[in-house]
């Protein structure tokens, strides 16, 4: 106790309060059992071992007391409880449930607070995909590759702009139909952030790039490995957190992820394991994932991303600017005012994208007064949505070129559709900055195809 302290009369008793205060309370505490240890707990107040707690913040004392255990739902073995026959489908169809005996662990409440679908087994979960349960868990399990066994995912390689290639997995066609009826029937209705404007219908660059024009400063940021980053163990437990039960959550997580080792590649003509043991993906990336050449994994990226969102939209909102995120890519945006923040900006930004396991890449990060060009996935927003200047000099060269020599000779790319490729970035153009497109539009119009 300080000299100060003692002067002004706050005195200090053995539990470090003042006595001014009024400690010990007068009246006895309440306290409530905790069925988890099968003994009561003393709230708030009551000294325990010799410190004090009602002047401890809310979540300091909510962290030491005693939490109701969760009940778990165990996998079991390979034999169906409920029959006692052996299940082929393994863990996914012992928990699943059934007609007769639906998952207990489905909270039909909760979902229908969401306005999902109700699945109370698997059987509910085939009807909804408009499959039947064998396929449906087949598709479930990845079968071991061999001379018969295929898996279903398809690896390709991209190459990246900075150097090297990105691996791709893409759904063959009897998995991918089954993954569109689960994006339009269940994905397409999960609960997601107004800030998100990627993979969303009446959404887009454009959309998420106005919300910024005109702004003193821009702050924008880049998710590493966003997609991979969205395991088997997330998805799942995304799906249990909306009120589904472990079984059902584990078939439609498995139906939507894949492990890059347990995918083919077409060579020839045959299949063939990736036999990319060294590539750089394969050696760090050994989890479930969501595939990057899968229909729902946007979907599901944007609704697992919704309490990031929120927590992003709420601190742009605390420095006075506005939030956004298309799919990797986030960007903050404001007056004078955020720009005197932009530095405590990025260290909060930092924090809050870790503690959502996820992480930043910082070579990315930029920040971008009004003087200089402000781009926003790949569109300039300084006073109005434009093409970048690179860009349309770049794609003028080649009209004209067209134009003027014919299009046999200037497809340096070797698209299989010239026309439609060009075609593609005038409209483009014209959707996000019409006087640009117009004279990019112009050009296209005179060449002789």
């Amino acid at each position: 106790m300080g000299l100060f302290d003692w002067l002004f009369g706050k005195k200090r008793d053995e539990y470090g309060a003042g006595l001014n205060r009024s400690y010990p309370p007068s009246q006895p505490q309440q306290v409530r059992p905790v069925p988890s240890q099968g003994g009561p707990v003393p709230s708030a107040g009551t000294p325990q071992n010799g410190k004090r707690t009602s002047y401890l913040s809310w979540r300091r004392r909510r962290s030491r007391e005693s939490v109701v255990s969760v009940r778990d739902q165990t996998l079991g073995g390979s034999v169906d409880p409920q029959t006692g026959r052996h299940s082929e489908a393994g863990a996914i169809g012992n928990l699943g449930g059934s007609p007769r005996h639906p998952d207990p662990y489905f909270d039909a409440g909760r979902v229908a607070s969401h306005e999902l679908p109700a699945l109370p087994h698997l059987d509910s979960l085939a009807a909804l995909v408009e499959t039947p349960l064998p396929e449906l868990k087949w598709l479930s399990v990845m079968p071991p590759f061999g001379d018969k066994m295929w898996g279903h995912y398809c690896l390709f390689e991209v190459k990246k702009k900075s150097g090297g290639t990105r691996l791709l997995a893409a759904p063959l066609p009897r998995l991918k139909a089954v993954q569109r009826r689960i994006l339009d029937k269940l994905v397409s209705r999960l609960p997601v952030h107004g800030a998100a404007h990627g993979f969303r219908r009446g959404r887009g660059i454009l959309s998420g790039a106005t919300v910024h024009v005109g702004k003193d400063v821009l702050v924008c940021f880049d998710i590493k490995d966003f997609f991979p980053s969205f395991t088997f163990r997330r998805v799942s437990g995304f799906f249990r957190w909306l009120g589904y039960g472990r079984g059902i959550a584990n078939a439609i997580a498995a139906l939507t992820t894949v492990r890059l080792t347990d995918t083919n590649r077409r060579r020839e003509g045959k299949w063939e394991h990736p036999g990319l043991a060294k590539h750089p993906d394969m050696l760090k990336r050994r989890q479930p994932e969501l595939p990057q050449g899968a229909p729902t994994s946007p979907g599901l990226a944007n609704a697992i991303c919704w309490r990031m969102d929120k927590r992003l939209s709420a601190l742009a909102r605390k420095f006075g600017g506005d939030y956004t995120r298309y799919a990797d890519d986030l960007t903050f945006s404001g007056g004078e005012d955020f720009a005197r923040h932009a530095a405590n900006l990025i260290k909060l930004v930092r924090k809050i994208v870790r503690t959502e396991g996820l992480a930043l890449n910082e070579k990315k990060t930029r920040v971008m007064r009004k003087a200089r060009q402000q781009r926003v996935t790949g569109v300039v927003v300084n006073e109005k949505t434009n093409l970048c200047r690179r860009d349309f000099d770049k794609l003028k060269a080649i009209l004209h070129n067209c134009a003027k020599h014919g299009p046999a000779g200037q497809n340096l790319e070797n698209h299989p559709d010239f026309k439609g490729h060009l075609q593609g970035r005038v409209a483009h153009a014209l959707h996000i900055g019409p006087e640009r497109g117009a004279r990019l539009k112009a050009l296209f119009d005179k060449i002789v195809w």
